[in-house]
């Protein structure tokens, strides 16, 4: 009975440290965040932030830079919607009035994320903003849309990004990217466009046209006259 008490309370007590260590380090995660928004790099910033950004330059060593993508996806199982989109302000993403982001969520690249007012992130949203993503107001991305402003050059002789395939993306006001959507670098979605469910995206869209397919190919258009805006109301926990 004693073993079985110990062994419990070991299990919970790791449960929490995992979100005591996130709270001690998400100070430092901010400054670093900021950094990368005004400067691009640590090294540019003036000597002082630079100091302030030390820390967390180790702690990310020490988990062999794989800290901040613990985090966020711890964050993106948090009940709170508005906790989540406050982490992600204060990481550097720029986000509109009455925005909703559904769990598990995952972002990367925060500093260089812009999402306009209204707009909806859908459960498993995969938002790979490194090379910058921009998506517009009253947007609404379904369940597993996933966004890649970046990838790896197949060309290229050590599998690096190259300028060909590390390009921003923007998407339009009143967009809608259907579930299990593909969005690669580079695109531009142009307002209220329909990406149907399923598709690559790997060219531009025209503006109020609706695609479909692997690769995404215009099949129809949608009326121009439309006026929604959501006010943050989704369903959500809190």
């Amino acid at each position: 009975m004693n073993t079985t008490i110990i062994i419990l309370t070991i299990l919970i007590s790791l449960l929490y440290l995992k979100w005591v260590l996130i709270i001690a380090v998400f100070p430092f995660q901010v400054v670093h965040g900021r950094i990368l928004k005004k400067w691009g790099k640590s090294k540019d910033a003036p000597l002082l932030i630079r100091t302030l950004d030390k820390p967390y330059i180790y702690w990310e060593k020490l988990f062999k830079k794989g800290w901040q993508r613990y985090m966020l996806f711890q964050v993106g199982l948090v009940p709170s919607h508005h906790i989540r989109k406050f982490v992600y302000r204060a990481l550097g993403a720029e986000i509109g009035k009455h925005v909703v982001f559904h769990f598990r969520t995952e972002v990367r690249g925060l500093h260089r994320l812009k999402i306009g007012d209204g707009t909806i992130i859908g459960d498993n949203a995969l938002l790979a903003a490194q090379r910058g993503l921009t998506i517009g107001n009253n947007v609404n991305l379904s369940s597993n849309v996933s966004i890649y402003s970046g990838a790896h050059d197949h060309r290229d002789p050590y599998f690096r990004s190259t300028a060909a395939t590390t390009r921003p993306i923007t998407i339009g006001d009143r967009v809608w990217i259907g579930s299990n959507a593909i969005i690669l670098t580079g695109v531009n979605i142009g307002e209220g466009a329909v990406v149907c469910a399923g598709c690559v995206v790997t060219k531009d869209v025209e503006p109020y046209s609706v695609v479909a397919g692997i690769p995404a190919r215009k099949v129809n258009e949608r009326p121009r006259d439309l006026r929604y805006e959501f006010k943050g109301k989704s369903q959500r926990l809190y």
